[in-house]
C-alpha cells in the first residue's frame, strides 16, 4: 500500500533561493556541473535544513542502490546554513552510521539536522518511505586556495582558432553594399559575388539614398584600416562609425561587416602587422557583447582575391572570424597544458607601472622567488609615489638593487632618458594601465585616448626602443580583450593591441608574451573600486578574482611556455553555464535537456491560472533585475520603484535587456529598462509580448 505523500517543510521554515546557493558554491570555490545540480528548492529553519532533491533527466539510475548525484545534493543541502558566513567553506570529511533502506531513487527530502562536529541526514522518497539515512556526517574546513589546487580553477588558457565549416549553401536574396574608403580592394571582390553591389562614402550618403525610397541593405561592409594608421585615429574612427550605426533606427536590422587584414594572428610565426586594426578588433568585441548579432568581425588574409570567402564568412553567422588561403577560423579559449620547466629571470629587470598594487607584488615576486638583484620601477611619480620609499628599502633589505624612476612611458623622452644608462634589460614587465568603463554608445574620445596611452603608447614605444632578442618583453593585458567586456570598449581595444603586438614581436624573431589576465583581488589596484553589481557581472561572465599566490603562481607557469599571448584567470564554472562570450564556448559545460530557458518561462505562465500570471511575470523580472543589480534575491527590488533608483546603471540595462531576451526568447531593445522604468511596469509588458507571441 503506498504511504501518504510525504510532508512539506514545517511552517516558518525560510525558502532559500537556488540560484543564490550553487552562486555562493561557486564564490567558495565549489564547482558543481549540470548533472550534481540535484537540489530543487530549500528551506531553512535555525540550523536545520529540509530540501528537495532530484536527479538530472539524463543521469540514468541503473546500476545504483542511491545515485550519487542524488546523495552529493543532499550532502549540499546541509552545508547551505555556511554559505553566507565569510568563515572557511566546510565539506563533508567522515560519515558514521550510514544505512540505505529503498535503492532506486530518482527524487528524495532531505532533513538536516546539526550534532556534534557535523549533521545527521533523512532521506525520504516520494513516497513517504525513508530511503537512507546518516547519523553522522563529519565536517572539515578547506580554503579557497585549496580548493583551486584541487580542480585547477586558477589556470593559463591559450587561444586556438578553430576551423569553421562553410555554409552549405549561400544565404540568397541578401543586398550588400560597401560604407566608406576602400582601403582592402574590397569592392571588385565582392562585386563579383554580390550583383548590384552599392557603395556609399558615408552613412549621411546611404541616409540620402534611404529618402530616395532605396531599402536598407542587408549588409554593410567596412574596411578598418590601412597599414599606415594610427591606433588612436583608427579606434577613434571606429567608435565614432559604431555610436553613429547605433544611432540610425534604419540600420536596425542590418549588419556591420568590419573587415580588416592583419589584426589578428591565427598561428604560431604569423604576424599581426594591423596594429591599428587590433584596436578596432578589440573595441567591436565589446560592441558585440553590448548589441548582440549587430557587427561582425573578419580578418582576411588576401582582401582583394577573397570576395567568395567573405560572402560565406559572413553567411556562417560567427561574430568575429578569420579568412585565410586553407579556409576560416573562429577564435576559442583553451586550457593551456601546464609547462615541462621552470622559468626564472635574473639580471636587470624594468616594471612599469611599478609603484601600482601590481608593480609592487611582482617587485617582490621577482626578488624573492626568482632572485632579481637589480629592479627598475617606472612611475609617473617615481620616488614620490606613496610607499615607493618603504618598498625599495623592502626589496634592498632582500639584497635587491632598486632604482624608483619618474617617467611618463607614454612619452618617448621621457623613456628614452629611463631607459639611458641601464645595462641591457633581461625582462621588461609592462603592468601600467587604467580603465574608463563606460557602455559604447556613450563612450567619449576623451575616455577611449585615457585608457589607450598608458596600454598602448608605453607598449608601443617599448617595442621599438627594447630590441634585444634575448630580453623577456612580458605585456599585461586583459581577458577582457579576448571576450568583449560590456562597458570596456575603450579597455579591451587597448588589450587587443597588447595581444597583437606580442605575436607581431614573435614574428619578428623577438621574445615576448601578453598575459591576458582575469580580474585579481585588489588592494588599490583597477578592481578595488568595483560595486557588488560590477562583480557580479564579471562572475556571470565566468570569472572569478585571482588571489595573488595564484597569479604569482600563473606567471611563472606562462614564463615556462612558448606561447604568444595566455590567458591566466580563475574560472567561475557557474558563469560557464550560461550564456558565454563565444570565445569561451569550448569551456562550458555541456548542457543537458532540450528546452531553452524560453520554453521553461511559456511552460510556467502557461501552467498558472490566470490570476497569477502578472505576478509571476512580475517575480521573474524582479529576480533578473536582482541578480544584475547585485541585490540578495527578488524581495529587495520594489515593483515600483524606477531601474536607475534600484542601481541599473548603462551596462546593467544592456545586460539586464539581453538576459530578458535570452530567457523569453523575444526580440527586445535595448534601452528596454529606460522604456519601461520600473519592473512593474516591465513585467506588464513583457506579459503582453509573450501573450501576443504565443
Amino acid at each position: 500500500m503506498r504511504n501518504a505523500e510525504r510532508p512539506g517543510p514545517p511552517e516558518g521554515a525560510q525558502q532559500v533561493d537556488i540560484d543564490h546557493v550553487y552562486t555562493r558554491f561557486a564564490d567558495r570555490g565549489l564547482q558543481y556541473g549540470p548533472a550534481f545540480r540535484g537540489l530543487r528548492a530549500v528551506w531553512s529553519q535555525g540550523e536545520e535544513v529540509y530540501a528537495d532533491a532530484a536527479l538530472d533527466s539524463a543521469s540514468g539510475s541503473d546500476g545504483y542502490l542511491l545515485h550519487p548525484a542524488l546523495f552529493d545534493a543532499a550532502l549540499q543541502s546541509a552545508l547551505v546554513p555556511d554559505l553566507d558566513e565569510e568563515e572557511s567553506t566546510y565539506l563533508p570529511f567522515a560519515l558514521r552510521g550510514v544505512r540505505l533502506h529503498k535503492a532506486g531513487a530518482r527524487a528524495v527530502r532531505v532533513h538536516s539536522v546539526p550534532g556534534e562536529g557535523g549533521f545527521a541526514l533523512a532521506l525520504t522518497g516520494e513516497d513517504g518511505e525513508p530511503v537512507a539515512t546518516v547519523g553522522s556526517v563529519v565536517r572539515r574546513p578547506v580554503t579557497a586556495d585549496q580548493l583551486d589546487a584541487a580542480t585547477q580553477r586558477a589556470q593559463l588558457l591559450r587561444v586556438v582558432w578553430k576551423a569553421v565549416e562553410p555554409p552549405q549553401t549561400p544565404v540568397d536574396g541578401q543586398r550588400w553594399a560597401f560604407l566608406g574608403t576602400d582601403h582592402l580592394g574590397l569592392t571588385g571582390a565582392l562585386k563579383t559575388v554580390r550583383p548590384g553591389f552599392d557603395v556609399y562614402p558615408t552613412l549621411p550618403a546611404l541616409d540620402v539614398a534611404f529618402g530616395s525610397g532605396t531599402p536598407s541593405p542587408d549588409v554593410i561592409v567596412v574596411s578598418c584600416t590601412d597599414e599606415d594608421s594610427p591606433v588612436h585615429s583608427a579606434a577613434q574612427r571606429a567608435l565614432m562609425l559604431v555610436q553613429e550605426w547605433l544611432g540610425n533606427p534604419r540600420l536596425t536590422d542590418t549588419r556591420l561587416v568590419l573587415v580588416c587584414s592583419g589584426a589578428v594572428a591565427t598561428r604560431p610565426g604569423e604576424n599581426p602587422s594591423d596594429l591599428a586594426g587590433a584596436a578596432v578588433w578589440g573595441l567591436l568585441r565589446s560592441a558585440q557583447s553590448e548589441h548582440p548579432g549587430r557587427f561582425v568581425l573578419v580578418d582576411v588574409d588576401d582582401p582583394a582575391e577573397r570576395g567568395h570567402e567573405l560572402v560565406a564568412a559572413v553567411d556562417s553567422g560567427e561574430p568575429e572570424i578569420a579568412v585565410r588561403d586553407d579556409g576560416m577560423f573562429r577564435p576559442r579559449l583553451v586550457r593551456c597544458p601546464p609547462p615541462a620547466r621552470r622559468a626564472s629571470l635574473s639580471g636587470t629587470v624594468v616594471i612599469t607601472g611599478g609603484t601600482g598594487a601590481l608593480g609592487r607584488l611582482f617587485a617582490r615576486h621577482l626578488v624573492s622567488r626568482h632572485d632579481v638583484r637589480h629592479l627598475v620601477l617606472l612611475s609617473r611619480r617615481g620616488p614620490d609615489a606613496p610607499g615607493a620609499a618603504e618598498l625599495a628599502e623592502e626589496l634592498t633589505g632582500r639584497g635587491a638593487r632598486v632604482d624608483l624612476v619618474a617617467c611618463d612611458v607614454t612619452d618617448r623622452t621621457s623613456l628614452e632618458g629611463a631607459l639611458a644608462g641601464l645595462p641591457a634589460p633581461s625582462a621588461v614587465i609592462h603592468t601600467a594601465g587604467v580603465v574608463s568603463d563606460a557602455a559604447v554608445d556613450t563612450l567619449t574620445p576623451g575616455r577611449l585616448n585615457r585608457v589607450l596611452r598608458p596600454k598602448t603608447d608605453s607598449a608601443l614605444l617599448l617595442h621599438e626602443l627594447v630590441r634585444d632578442p634575448d630580453c623577456e618583453f612580458v605585456l599585461f593585458s586583459s581577458v577582457a580583450g579576448l571576450i568583449g567586456n560590456s562597458g570596456q570598449a575603450n579597455y579591451a581595444s587597448a588589450n587587443v593591441v597588447l595581444d597583437s603586438l606580442a605575436q607581431h614581436r614573435r614574428s619578428l624573431g623577438l621574445r615576448a608574451v601578453s598575459l591576458a589576465w582575469g580580474l585579481w583581488e585588489s588592494d588599490g589596484g583597477m578592481g578595488s573600486d568595483l560595486s557588488a553589481a560590477e562583480l557580479g557581472r564579471i562572475k556571470r561572465a565566468g570569472f572569478t578574482p585571482i588571489g595573488h599566490d595564484q597569479g604569482l603562481n600563473l606567471f611563472d607557469a606562462a614564463l615556462a611556455t612558448d606561447e604568444a599571448l595566455l590567458a591566466p584567470v580563475r574560472l567561475n564554472e557557474s558563469g560557464l553555464a550560461g550564456d558565454v562570450a563565444p570565445v569561451l564556448a569550448d569551456l562550458a559545460p555541456a548542457r543537458t535537456g532540450t528546452h531553452t530557458a524560453a520554453d521553461a518561462l511559456r511552460s510556467r505562465l502557461a501552467a498558472l491560472p490566470e490570476s497569477e500570471r502578472d505576478a509571476a511575470a512580475l517575480e521573474f523580472v524582479r529576480t533578473a533585475a536582482a541578480a544584475v543589480v547585485g541585490y540578495d534575491g527578488p524581495e529587495d527590488v520594489d515593483p515600483d520603484r524606477e531601474f536607475g533608483a534600484l542601481g541599473l546603471d548603462s551596462i546593467g540595462n544592456l545586460e539586464l535587456s539581453r538576459n530578458l531576451a535570452n530567457a523569453t526568447g523575444l526580440q527586445l531593445p535595448v534601452t528596454l529598462a529606460f522604456d519601461h522604468p520600473t519592473p512593474a511596469d516591465l513585467a506588464s509588458h513583457l506579459r503582453r509580448l509573450l501573450q501576443e507571441n504565443a
